[in-house]
């Protein structure tokens, strides 16, 4: 960690003398409020919604109030501060919006979404430097919607910088129903590693607090320019719509995906309700590495202010909020009486040990192992990594069982269960998780750490380090987990794993896309007329757009979705074999060959077609 603090401290420097020219210029900004979208904007009256909005530049401060500030545009309401994420718009079905627009900026700007849903994003409000304009619509379908600004001065890719806070969400309530939820806006700015949710970045992002039991609902709306999976520790969540941003689609009741992550798109919503069953301390957050690790230095050309009272040498410390995280995460506390008791009468029927070595020769890659142990403690003989990930670690639904994490690095990690519904103390946050004054520890060197769960439902789920930086994940601290349902038995011989993930050099090369841990494993040879389960499992750091096909001849053949994040797939639907997979997703699927012959199982960067291959011989019967 030492290289990224020097970083960040010659980048303070930097940041002072961009800060002194700044300041040389004469040019003051005004502070930019961060929004929590708990208040809409604007006035309602007799049916008509009349809001005043302006666009000037301001300064914002995405973390502490007197750390790093930013020029950037904002809208306000005339008369108030600028805000980050854009004034929220919130009104109820059959509203007539009408807007007034004044721009101070020196630029022309291009705003999209002021309009009736559905609609489409061809219909744009443009307005030149220091020019007023007026829009009246009705809001038209109810749904989650956005609204958001482009300027020609506004730098695209990854150096985004002036308008890419020009974002806010736009709700249309259906009548009669209450205002119970929170809205969330995805903000992304100046490089990969640069994000924020409602105008903030961890730990400076709002802390939530609910009650076991209590139904929760959010909307989270995209103004971001990538996609983000949100995944959700420790429970699952009910899928209740998704939109574009020009349309919406709800999902009647009883038809709600049921996910532990969910990924959406740019300018992409949806709702989701979920009820924590767990108290403890929880993390939703955005699974991709860099929007969720620590804080990178700013380009000092968008930095105007030293930041000189911002202090991250703090952040390595697993007592701090910072628990070695940044970006796009919200943190809950949930209170109330816990349903899982591991230690009242506590007999678990199950043991495994997990091993995290490093491999010999090489700090950037790592060995894992995995082995029972019986109920005397006599272990059997341990399972060994293939390739860049671990083994496949099998438990049993409902069973109580134990894994001990036997650290035999020189460095500390953490593993969380991705998916898994168990107590906070286990879930693999160092310095966060747990329940009251108790808190989750790293697994420091040479030290061992007990997870105690009862798996509450088969499916598909993994386990990965949840240290936040990409050296762990990409050297192969990760694996498939699969809980299997009462009374069943593993079959490794008709149960097929497929882990996707990257490596960070040599022997494959630096993020390199990788099929349990290579980028072509060795054959399989299978058999015709037996039924396979496929599983997909992706946890690689930022591969979202990971497409999976499996094909003869070239063709995608058709398999039966049975599972996405260990949850039933209504219909169990016969569909065509490619399949997108978001970071943090897995999906379960069946397949059947009817002949002999030869498939292949592809997963591909869509981005720059990066690729994993794996070959599937099916032989006849006795062949």
């Amino acid at each position: 960690m030492t290289c990224i603090t020097v970083t960040w401290k010659l980048s303070v420097l930097a940041a002072a003398a961009a800060a002194a020219a700044w300041a040389q210029s004469g040019a003051v900004l005004p502070v930019i409020s961060a929004n929590d979208n708990r208040t809409a904007a604007g006035v309602l009256r007799n049916g008509v919604l009349t809001l005043n909005l302006e666009l000037r530049k301001g300064n914002w401060y995405p973390e502490k109030a007197d750390g790093e500030a930013i020029p950037v545009y904002a809208f306000a309401e005339v008369g108030k501060p600028l805000q980050v994420p854009s004034p929220l718009i919130r009104v109820p079905l059959g509203t007539t919006i009408d807007i007034t627009l004044r721009s101070a900026l020196p630029v022309s700007a291009t705003l999209h979404g002021l309009h009736q849903r559905p609609g489409t994003d061809k219909d744009v409000v443009t307005i030149e430097p220091g020019a007023s304009q007026h829009v009246r619509f009705s809001a038209g379908k109810p749904g989650t919607y956005l609204y958001w600004g482009r300027t020609p001065d506004g730098r695209r890719g990854t150096n985004r910088g002036l308008d890419a806070m020009l974002g806010g969400a736009f709700v249309v309530d259906p009548p009669g129903q209450p205002v119970n939820d929170r809205i969330f806006v995805l903000e992304r700015w100046n490089g990969p590693t640069r994000t924020a949710m409602n105008g903030k970045s961890w730990p400076y992002t709002e802390r939530l607090n609910y009650e076991v039991g209590e139904k929760v609902k959010w909307k989270l709306v995209n103004a971001s320019d990538l996609s983000h999976p949100m995944h959700l520790h420790g429970f699952s969540f009910e899928l209740d719509a998704e939109g574009d941003g020009e349309n919406y689609k709800v999902y009647e009741d009883g038809s709600q995906p049921v996910e532990f992550t969910h990924n959406v798109e740019v300018m992409e919503t949806f709702d989701m309700t979920w009820v924590p069953k767990e108290p403890g301390r929880w993390l939703y957050h955005c699974h991709r590495i860099p929007h969720m690790r620590l804080p990178v230095p700013l380009d000092p050309a968008d930095l105007s202010s030293a930041g000189a009272n911002h202090d991250h040498d703090h952040m390595h410390g697993m007592d701090s909020d910072y628990s070695g995280m940044g970006g796009m995460i919200i943190g809950m506390t949930i209170t109330g009486k816990s349903a899982i008791d591991t230690e009242n009468g506590w007999k678990p029927t199950k043991h495994l040990e997990l091993g995290v070595g490093t491999r010999k020769g090489d700090g950037r890659f790592y060995s894992l192992w995995l082995r029972d142990k019986d109920a005397t403690g006599a272990a059997a003989k341990p399972t060994l990594s293939t390739g860049l990930t671990g083994p496949v670690l099998v438990v049993t639904e409902g069973e109580q069982t134990e894994v001990t994490i036997v650290n035999e690095m020189k460095e500390a990690t953490a593993i969380h269960w991705h998916g898994i519904e168990l107590e906070s103390y286990y879930d693999g946050v160092p310095g966060f998780g747990g329940r009251d004054e108790k808190r989750a520890p790293a697994v420091e060197p040479g030290k061992t750490f007990t997870v105690r769960m009862i798996p509450p439902r088969a499916g598909t789920f993994m386990y990965h380090t949840h240290w936040h930086d990409d050296a762990q994940l990409t050297g192969g601290i990760h694996g498939t987990m699969i809980v299997l349902p009462k009374g069943a038995t593993y079959d490794p011989g008709t149960d097929k794993s497929f882990l996707f993930s990257q490596s960070a050099g040599e022997p494959f090369g630096a993020a390199m896309l990788l099929m349990n841990g290579s980028p072509q494993p060795n054959t399989l040879r299978l058999a015709a007329g037996t039924t396979y389960r496929l599983r997909l499992v992706n946890i690689s750091p930022s591969v979202n757009n990971l497409r999976v096909q499996l094909t003869r001849d070239g063709a995608p053949v058709q398999w039966r979705e049975l599972f996405k994040d260990a949850s039933p797939v209504a219909g169990t639907p016969v569909k065509t074999a490619d399949q997108v997979v978001a970071v943090g997703e897995t999906f379960d699927f069946e397949y059947k060959a009817e002949k002999a012959g030869t498939l292949m199982l592809t997963g591909w960067n869509q981005g720059d077609n990066r690729r994993a291959v794996q070959t599937l011989v099916f032989t006849e019967a006795g062949q």
